[in-house]
């Protein structure tokens, strides 16, 4: 027996793949603060709403958003509040990454 499960290692690769867009990391980072309707969102990353609408169906299709309908309005969230906090994770480890780099070129122009 493997001590590695290969098909969960390629559902997880795939889940990254979804994040692995800018204008969905935006989105995530919006819904953060609670439910909002697909206007919202765009409006709030100043994309046109097709687009919006594109982007939260792949996300919903993935497990990260959902949506709930009220009267002519949907309302997406996040599923799990987690997927924000591991972004975040990564947002502060490029950011550390993007200082250190600074610093060494400030070095090397000393």
């Amino acid at each position: 027996m493997s001590k590695y499960d290969r098909e969960l290692y390629r559902i997880k690769a795939d889940f990254c793949k979804t994040l692995a867009d800018p204008t969905r990391q935006m989105m995530i980072a919006e819904l953060r603060s609670g439910e909002k309707t697909v206007g919202e969102i765009a409006e709030a990353i100043e994309i046109v709403q097709p687009a919006a609408s594109h982007h939260l169906a792949v996300l919903r299709a993935k497990g990260v958003v959902q949506a709930r309908r009220e009267g002519p309005n949907v309302y997406y969230s996040l599923v799990n509040p987690k997927i924000a906090e591991a972004c975040d994770m990564v947002h502060q480890i490029l950011m550390s990454q993007m200082a250190k780099n600074r610093e060494f070129a400030n070095r090397m122009m000393a």
